[in-house]
């Protein structure tokens, strides 16, 4: 009966291989799974946001054509810019930031 004996440098190499061939096996399982079955349901996704996000584009440029024509776009821009201006402190009441800055530096 003959015995076999592997030196540390053969044992070496063997693991090494051994660990290479699990790493590529993984990789290309993780590639196909990556490029047949997560890529077409991601690209899907990706679309179905994209049709969404278009069709509310057109839904609101639509909307806003037809208030310009009606004339409503003018209303809608003076009460949002007043709205703007209140929350900014430029109508009514006082601004936050300067009288607190004063009040701290006496």
């Amino acid at each position: 009966m003959s015995t076999l004996q592997i030196d540390v440098t053969t044992l070496g190499w063997l693991l090494f291989a051994a660990a290479a061939t699990s790493s590529l096996l993984t990789l290309s399982i993780l590639w196909l799974v990556g490029h047949f079955i997560l890529g077409p349901r991601i690209e899907r996704k990706i679309d179905r946001r994209l049709e969404e996000g278009a069709d509310r584009l057109e839904e609101r440029l639509r909307k806003r054509f037809v208030d310009l024509l009606t004339g409503r776009s003018r209303e809608v821009i003076r009460d949002r810019a007043m709205d703007l201006a209140r929350g900014v402190g430029l109508i009514g009441g006082r601004r936050a930031g300067r009288d607190d800055d004063d009040e701290a530096q006496k």
